[in-house]
C-alpha cells in the first residue's frame, strides 16, 4: 500500500491566551511517497520537522495539518486508514508486571478476532517470538527487558495482527550498533514482505544507512532528497555537492543542509521540486525490490539475532489478507479481514466490547496482583495508620467530654481517606494514560471497555485496605458495637474513598506527574474549606452558603460519620465530672445543625459525586485521546 502525500503543511499555532507568539510552519508544502515493499526512513538536522511528517503520515497530528493524503492514489480516509496501521512510538511504552509472553498474548486476545482459538493464538504468538529472536525470554518480566528486547517486544506486538502500514519513530534510540543493525535488518525484511514500512532517523551509520531502501531529508521544513539511498549521492553531485568517496552519505548530506547553508538548502528543494522529484530503483509488478531477502515461493528471509552474530532464518510469515471488491459483506464481525482500498475497509474492531472489557479486566487484575510492592506498601500505610488514629482516639468516642476530639475524629478519618485514594491516582494515572494513548491509536480497543475494567479492576483493593484501617479505628475508639452504625461507618468512608480516586483519576487524565502534583492539592483544599466551615456558628450560616457546602464531598462525609457516630437512637455518652453539656448526642447533633440530616442523604450525595467524577474522568480520556 503506497502512501503519497501532495502539498502537505503543518502549522502549529499558539495558545489562545498567547496572541503575540506566531504561529510556526514546520512542513512546507512537502511532497512525497512510501511505497510498499520497502523501508523507508526520513532524515534530516534536529527541527527539521521528521517527528512531525511521520505524526501527520500516520494521523496523529490532525489539527493545523493542510494538503492532501492518499493510499493507493485514492484520497485515504483517515478514519479507515488507522485500521490499517500501526504507530510504534521512540519511548517502548509497555505493560509492566507481565512476562513478554503474557503481554503477547493479551495482545492476541485484544488485536486477533474471537473466532481465532487461544491455541491458534500462542502459535502466532510463538512463532513471531521465534522470528524475533524473543522465544529465550519470554518468561522474563518486562521490566527486566534489555532496551532491544523492548524495541524487538513493541514490534511484535503490533505484528500480531499483520498490519499492512507500519510507522516508527526512531526504532534504533538507544541500542548499540548490533542491536540497531538487527532491528533495521528486520524492518527490512518485513517491508520486503509487501509491509510498507516508514521510520525517522537522526543519522545512521554508513553501513546502516544501506539497509534503507527509500530515504527523504528534510531540512527547514522542506524536502531536499527523496529517493532510494544509491541514488542519493548521484544526485548530489548534479547540484554541485560532491560527497567525498569515505564519507557517510547520511552525514554529508545532514551537514550540508544543517540551516547554516541556506543556499544548499534552497538548491535541493528546488531541484528536487520540494518532493516532487523523486529517484527510485526498479522494482517488480509485485511492487517489491528484486533482491536477495525474497525468494519465488514467497518465503521471506529474516534476520536472527545468535549471541553477537547476526544470521538469517527463512520463515514463512502469513501474508496480508485481501477480499476482492464483489466479495465485501456488511457483517460487521467480519472483522479480521482487510480489503482493497476503497470504502470496504474493515468496519471496527476485531473483538466484541465484552470480550475487550474481559481481557482487559484480566490484565489489571494480574498487574495488581504482580505489584507486591505497591500492596505491601498500601497495607502498611492501612495498618500503620489505623493503629496510630486509633491509639490517639483510643476510648474517646465514648466520653460526653471530648466534642472536639469527635469532631477532630470524624474530620480526620475523612481527610486520611481522601489524601491516600487521590494522590495515588494523580502520581500514578499519567503513566497509564500514555500507555492508553497508544493502544487506543493502534485500535486495540475502545475507550469505554478500558475504563469499565479500570473502574473495577481497583474496587477490591480499595474496599479491602479501606476496610483495615476503618475497623481498628472503629473498635479502638470505642463506638458501640452495632452492626448498623459500623456498616454506615464503612459506607461512609468507602464512599469517600471511591469519590477521591474519581477525583484523583480526573487530576491523571487531564495533567501529567508534575502539574498534577500541584493541582491535586489544589484542589482538596475548597472542598476541605467547605467541610469544615461554620460548625461553631451552624445555625447562623446563610442559606447561599448551605446550598455551596452541599457540593464539598469532604461535607457530606464528615456530616455522614457525625450523623453515624452521634445519631441513630445512640445512648448518652459517659461524663465523670458534673456536668457534661455534649453529654446527650442529640444535643450535639442539633448544636451542629444536623438533627434534620440522616446519613442515607449524605450517601446519595456521594455516589451523585462518584459518578460524576467518572464521568468526567470518561470525557477528559476520551478529549485527550482524541486531540
Amino acid at each position: 500500500m503506497d502512501i503519497q502525500f501532495e502539498d502537505l503543511t503543518y502549522e502549529v499555532k499558539p495558545p489562545f491566551w498567547q496572541t503575540k507568539v506566531p504561529s510556526r510552519t514546520i512542513l512546507k508544502s512537502v511532497n512525497g511517497r512510501f511505497s510498499a515493499g520497502e523501508l523507508s526512513c526520513i532524515m534530516g538536522p534536529s527541527g527539521a520537522g521528521k517527528s512531525s511528517l511521520l505524526n501527520t503520515l500516520s494521523g496523529y497530528n490532525y489539527k493545523g495539518v493542510s494538503g492532501t493524503l492518499k493510499l493507493n492514489s485514492q484520497v485515504r480516509d483517515e478514519k479507515l486508514f488507522r485500521k490499517l496501521s500501526c504507530y510504534i512510538m521512540q519511548e517502548d511504552k509497555i505493560q509492566p508486571m507481565l512476562t513478554l509472553n503474557e503481554v503477547m498474548m493479551f495482545a492476541a486476545e485484544l488485536k486477533l478476532s474471537n473466532g481465532t482459538l487461544t491455541k491458534e493464538k500462542q502459535m502466532i504468538v510463538t512463532e513471531i517470538q521465534n522470528v524475533l529472536g524473543l522465544s529465550e525470554s519470554k518468561n522474563t518480566r518486562t521490566e527486566f527487558l534489555s532496551g532491544g528486547q523492548k524495541k524487538r517486544l513493541s514490534i511484535a506486538l503490533e505484528l500480531i495482527n499483520n498490519p499492512p502500514i507500519i510507522f516508527l519513530d526512531e526504532p534504533t534510540s538507544g541500542l548499540d550498533n548490533v542491536s540497531s543493525t538487527y532491528c533495521l535488518q528486520l524492518l527490512r525484511g518485513l517491508a520486503h514482505q509487501g509491509r510498507t514500512i516508514v521510520c525517522t532517523i537522526h543519522q545512521p551509520s554508513a553501513s546502516m544507512f544501506q539497509l534503507f531502501d527509500h530515504v527523504y531529508v528534510l531540512s527547514q521544513g522542506y524536502c531536499v532528497y527523496q529517493g532510494s539511498t544509491d541514488q542519493l549521492v548521484p544526485f548530489l553531485s548534479t547540484v554541485g555537492l560532491h560527497c567525498p568517496l569515505t564519507y557517510n552519505p547520511a552525514d554529508y548530506i545532514i551537514e550540508a543542509t544543517d540551516g547554516e547553508e541556506q543556499d544548499n538548502i534552497e538548491k535541493l528543494t528546488a531541484a528536487t521540486i520540494n518532493g516532487k522529484q523523486s529517484l527510485y530503483k526498479t522494482r517488480d509488478v509485485n511492487n517489491c525490490y528484486l533482491n536477495e531477502d525474497t525468494t519465488k515461493s514467497g518465503e521471506l528471509l529474516l534476520p536472527e539475532l545468535n549471541g553477537n552474530v547476526i544470521t538469517t532464518k527463512l520463515l514463512p510469515l502469513p501474508p496480508i489478507k485481501y477480499k476482492a471488491d464483489d466479495e465485501v459483506d456488511n457483517d460487521d464481525d467480519d472483522e479480521d479481514d482487510v480489503v482493497k482500498p476503497g470504502n470496504t475497509w474493515c468496519v471496527d474492531f476485531p473483538t466484541s466490547g465484552w470480550s475487550q472489557f474481559c481481557t482487559l479486566w484480566k490484565r489489571m487484575i494480574l498487574q495488581l496482583y504482580r505489584n507486591k510492592l505497591g500492596l505491601n506498601i498500601q497495607f502498611y500505610h492501612h495498618l500503620i495508620c489505623g493503629l496510630a488514629v486509633g491509639i490517639v482516639f483510643y476510648g474517646k468516642a465514648n466520653d460526653g467530654e471530648q466534642f472536639f476530639n469527635h469532631m477532630k475524629f470524624c474530620m480526620g478519618n475523612i481527610l486520611f481517606h481522601t489524601f491516600t485514594q487521590s494522590m495515588v491516582q494523580v502520581l500514578a494515572f499519567p503513566s497509564e494514560v500514555k500507555l492508553l494513548k497508544q493502544e487506543y491509536f493502534n485500535r486495540w480497543y475502545s475507550l469505554r471497555p478500558y475504563f469499565l475494567a479500570l473502574q473495577l479492576s481497583r474496587v477490591p483493593s480499595i474496599i479491602f485496605f479501606s476496610s483495615i484501617y476503618t475497623t481498628l479505628v472503629y473498635f479502638m475508639s470505642g463506638l458501640p458495637y452495632e452492626l448498623l452504625r459500623f456498616s454506615m461507618f464503612n459506607i461512609i468512608c468507602l464512599l469517600v474513598c471511591f469519590v477521591s480516586e474519581g477525583m484523583g483519576l480526573l487530576v491523571g487524565a487531564v495533567f501529567n506527574v508534575t502539574n498534577g502534583s500541584a493541582v491535586g492539592p489544589m484542589m482538596i483544599a475548597p472542598f476541605l474549606g467547605l467541610a469544615i466551615y461554620g460548625f461553631d456558628f451552624a445555625h447562623q450560616v446563610p442559606w447561599i452558603m448551605e446550598f455551596v457546602m452541599q457540593a464539598s464531598f469532604l461535607r457530606c462525609g464528615v456530616i455522614g460519620l457525625v450523623i453515624t457516630v452521634f445519631g441513630l437512637n445512640r445512648e448518652p455518652l459517659h461524663c465523670d465530672t458534673g456536668y457534661c453539656h455534649f453529654k446527650d448526642p442529640n444535643i450535639i447533633i442539633y448544636y451542629l445543625n444536623v438533627d434534620r440530616k440522616h446519613p442515607y442523604f449524605e450517601i446519595i450525595k456521594l455516589v451523585v459525586m462518584l459518578l460524576l467524577f467518572r464521568f468526567l474522568t470518561y470525557f477528559a480520556l476520551r478529549r485527550r485521546l482524541t486531540s
